[in-house]
């Protein structure tokens, strides 16, 4: 694992960690010490998305609720999610398709 990846992960379970006890978004962020600026957004907006994808999509929290919860407005959560649904459709149109084979002795296609 490289330094950069070894920084990424530990700074997402720093914040992670944080918001889990009751610290808000943009606090949790100013725990981790990352000089790379361009790092340091990655992994900040990185951590936003998946903090949404548990709240949101995993524990059925509405976005309005996800945003009183880390502190962070609501204008903030919505882009972070469109931003995040958008690497998952870019993500799906690169997985190939493989058809599976018709056995034709089969009575179920």
């Amino acid at each position: 694992m490289s330094e950069e990846d070894r920084l990424y992960k530990e700074s997402i379970e720093i914040i992670r960690k944080n918001i889990q006890n009751g610290v808000s978004f943009d606090i949790a962020c100013e725990a981790i010490s990352v000089k790379d600026e361009g790092l340091r957004k990655i992994i900040v907006d990185d951590a936003l998305k998946i903090e949404i994808a548990e709240l949101h999509y995993g524990k059925n929290m509405p976005l309005p609720e996800v945003a009183r919860r880390l502190d962070v407005s609501m204008e903030r959560i919505l882009k972070a999610n469109e931003e995040m649904l958008e690497d998952v459709m870019k993500t799906f149109h690169h997985i190939p398709i493989i058809p599976s084979p018709i056995d034709p002795e089969s009575t179920t296609h």
